[in-house]
Formats: structure tokens, C-alpha cells, sequence
């Protein structure tokens, strides 16, 4: 009976003393990111004895992917919000300077030579107005195809990122299932996992869940694997899918037939930079352009109508260099910079300013948007459209990251550490120590009395 007493007493020793160096590393690790906190399971073991059967995560799973989900609208968000605050610099209008204050300089340039249209002075102002102009379109297009480049290069990049966090969930999984009584060690590892998973969300949007033997599968919405157990599949990167053939299209690295997924990304950084990209600066850009073409269009018709000082019909005021219809080509008629008495601002050979005052009156004409704006306004909704896709990517950015907070605060609650809870857990389990530390003394005591006896 002594003897099994001892045994008792030290199986509680040795179950305490677990306990109390959990709670320990549980205090040690109060400050470090994405730890999860642990607690000793107490069982009963044969004998009516105690031990630490497990050592529990506490963890919730549910919130845990609540997390994984706001993190793919955050990472979305927030690609989109970085992309759109730097065309809403480049559309800027509220300091002046920009196409819609130089539109008006380039009308009134007109009318200014419709009233003298001899004048040397108005003729040379009018070139230096349009070429200003049409520097700023091609300003604008140039610097949208830079936004469109950045985000194209992040791409490429973070399809590499993505990679490596799923090289990382592997490997860990096949560490897990290698792992077999060592719970504390089970549990760093599902902690490194889990802050895997959470980069790994931050960039693309999946699905995944935890099979019976402690690995994750992750799937793509479409039921794509990009990990199941130690197994990879691993995304890469191809040009000549798209229209522009610079651009990278994303595709599974080991298929023959690089069938392109961009459809398949929903959500996380890399949907949001494959949407900038392909779908909000292209249409920024196309808006751009049928202002470009239109502006020159208007233009060189009417001009071509006139008569220069030199009584000769009109040529093109604007040209599109290399012939390519686009914001990013459009130029004043090297002609016309050459000799500015090329400009037709007659409308007869009497050398009346009739001409140059009809150019001037298009910008009262409704030309945009089938017959319903004018150049103006048409450029002034674009930047509006700007103005509210810039507001709407900022809401949907505050909304997911309070979101995200309060979830993160959540887990905080569930799994983080709280010192005043570890140090009365710290106290009780020192007190079961203490109380084992006796009656283990008062065993090896009764074992002494009953050796002496039997002397």
C-alpha cells in the first residue's frame, strides 16, 4: 500500500510539474505573434493516480477561418485601395493644371484667334496650349500603363509568395503526421501553420480542411488542390495569354496545357492587382482614349474645313503617332509647329476667323456618350468615376480591417494568453505540487516505519 502511495505521489509530482512548465512557456510567450495558448488535460490513470493525458490548443477553429476569410477581402481591398490612390494623384484636377483646365485654355485659344486671325501671337499661343494638351493625355496614358506595370510586377511576385507559404504548409504537414506524442510540439507546429495560412489568405482566396491525421488540404473555389497532406501543387506565371503580351496570366506550374486561373482568383492581393490590371485601368484607359480620338477627330474635320493665311485648305491640326488611335500618341501636327500659318482659322479664303470660331464652339457640342456630352463634362464624369471607385475601395478597406480587428480580438479572448489567469492557474498547480511533495514524504515515512518493523 506504501508503495503504490509513492507511486501516487510521484505521478503527481511529475503531472504538476508539466503543468506548472506549460504555464510557464504559456507567460514566456505572452507577446509573441500568433501563439496559441495551452493547458494541461488531467486524467485519472490506472492505479487512481493522476497524469497530464494531452496537452489542449485552445483554439477556434470556426474563427479561425472567419479570420482566413476577412483576410482575403483585406488583402483584396487593399491591393485595390494602394493601385487606385495612384491614379486618383494622376487625375488630380483640384490643383489646376490638369486636362480639363487645359481643354479650356486650348477652346478659349480659339476663340482668342477667331477674333484677330492674323495675329502671330494667338497662332503661336494656340500651338503651345495643344501641344501642352496633348502632352498631358499622353502624361496620363503613360502613367496609367505604369500602374498597370506595378501591378502586373506584383503579380508576378506574389503568385512566388504564394508558393512558398504552400512549400511551408506541406512541410509541416508531413512534420505533423511524423509527430507522435510530443502534443506540445503538435501545437508550435499547427501555430506556424496557422500563421501560414494567414499569408497565404492575405494573397489568394481558398478553401481547406484538417483530415484525421492532423494535415490540411487546401483547395482553390473551384476545387483546385494546392495542398493536400506533404503534396503541393504550385502556381507560376505566363505571358502570351493576354491581350497585351507582357502581362503575366497565372497558371498551375506542373499543367501541359497552362490553362490560365485568373478567373479562378476571386479574392486576396492577387485578385484584387489581376483586377486593376486588366479591368479598372483599362477602362480608365479606354475612356481616356475615346476622349483622345474624339478631341482629334472634332477637330481636324472642322480644321480641314478652314483656310490657312496662305488660302490653302486645311491639313491635320492633331496627329496620332505611328497612326495608333490612343491618349499616348496624340500630337500637334509637326506641320503646323513648323509654320503656324498653317493653322486654318478662315472659313473662307478672305482670311475671316469664321473657322477658328467653329472649332472653338465644339466644346459646346455634345459628342460623348452616344450625343449626351460634351468633352468637358465627359472628362469631369471620368474623373468623378475615379473620385467614387477611390471612395469605395477605402470604405470596403475600413470596413474589413474593423472587421478583422474584432476577430483578431476574438481569438485574442479564446487563444491568447491572459497573466493573470496563467499565474492562478500557477498558483493552483503549485499547490497540487506541494500537496503531492507531502504525501509523497508522509508515504517514504510510512515506508521507513514498516522497514524497521519488520527489522
Amino acid at each position: 500500500m506504501s508503495v503504490d502511495a509513492l507511486n501516487i505521489a510521484k505521478n503527481a509530482l511529475l503531472s504538476h510539474q508539466a503543468a506548472i512548465n506549460l504555464t510557464g512557456t504559456n507567460i514566456a510567450n505572452v507577446n509573441t505573434p500568433g501563439y496559441t495558448r495551452q493547458r494541461p488535460v488531467f486524467n485519472t490513470s490506472f492505479g487512481q493516480s493522476v497524469e497530464v493525458a494531452g496537452i489542449e490548443r485552445i483554439y477556434d477553429r470556426f474563427l479561425g477561418t472567419q479570420i482566413s476569410e476577412q483576410m482575403h477581402n483585406l488583402g483584396y481591398n487593399e491591393a485595390k485601395r494602394d493601385e487606385l490612390s495612384r491614379i486618383e494623384i494622376i487625375f488630380n484636377e483640384t490643383d489646376g493644371g490638369g486636362i480639363n483646365e487645359l481643354l479650356g485654355k486650348f477652346w478659349s485659344a480659339w476663340e482668342d484667334l477667331s477674333a484677330n486671325p492674323s495675329g502671330q501671337a494667338e497662332r503661336q499661343a494656340l500651338v503651345s496650349i495643344s501641344q501642352s494638351l496633348a502632352s498631358m493625355f499622353r502624361s496620363y496614358s503613360s502613367e496609367l500603363l505604369s500602374v498597370q506595370d506595378d501591378a502586373n510586377t506584383r503579380i508576378a511576385d506574389l503568385v512566388q509568395q504564394a508558393n512558398g507559404y504552400l512549400s511551408d504548409i506541406a512541410d509541416i504537414n508531413s512534420r505533423i503526421a511524423g509527430t507522435e506524442a510530443d502534443d506540445a510540439g503538435l501545437n508550435t507546429l499547427r501555430d506556424k501553420r496557422a500563421e501560414l495560412l494567414s499569408g497565404l489568405a492575405e494573397i489568394i482566396d481558398f478553401h481547406y480542411f484538417e483530415d484525421s491525421d492532423g494535415a490540411i488540404s487546401v483547395f482553390l473555389s473551384n476545387g483546385m488542390p494546392l495542398v493536400e497532406g506533404s503534396q503541393t501543387w504550385e502556381l507560376d506565371t505566363v505571358t502570351g495569354e493576354n491581350d497585351n503580351p507582357s502581362f503575366y496570366d497565372v497558371v498551375f506550374k506542373d499543367d501541359p496545357d497552362e490553362e490560365v486561373i485568373n478567373n479562378v482568383i476571386t479574392s486576396g492581393k492577387l485578385a484584387g492587382f489581376l483586377e486593376v490590371r486588366d479591368t479598372v485601368v483599362e477602362g480608365y484607359m479606354k475612356s481616356l482614349n475615346d476622349l483622345a480620338a474624339s478631341i482629334v477627330d472634332k477637330v481636324n474635320t472642322q480644321h480641314k474645313l478652314g483656310y490657312d493665311i496662305n488660302q490653302n485648305l486645311g491639313e491635320d491640326f492633331f496627329v496620332f503617332d505611328g497612326g495608333v488611335e490612343e491618349a499616348g500618341y496624340m500630337k500637334v501636327s509637326a506641320d503646323i509647329i513648323a509654320d503656324i500659318n498653317k493653322i486654318a482659322a478662315s472659313e473662307t479664303v478672305n482670311g475671316d476667323g469664321g473657322n477658328a470660331a467653329s472649332i472653338s464652339a465644339i466644346k459646346d457640342e455634345l459628342t460623348m456618350n452616344g450625343g449626351k456630352s460634351t468633352f468637358s463634362s465627359y472628362y469631369s464624369s471620368l474623373v468623378a468615376h475615379i473620385g467614387q471607385d477611390v471612395a469605395d475601395v477605402n470604405r470596403g478597406f475600413d470596413h474589413h480591417t474593423n472587421l478583422m480587428t474584432q476577430l483578431t480580438n476574438k481569438r485574442e479572448e479564446i487563444s491568447g494568453v491572459s497573466i493573470d489567469e496563467e499565474m492562478m492557474n500557477l498558483v493552483r498547480y503549485q499547490t497540487g505540487y506541494n500537496a503531492a511533495a507531502r504525501l509523497f514524504s508522509a508515504a517514504d515515512e510510512l515506508v521507513d516505519v514498516l522497514m524497521n518493523m519488520v527489522k
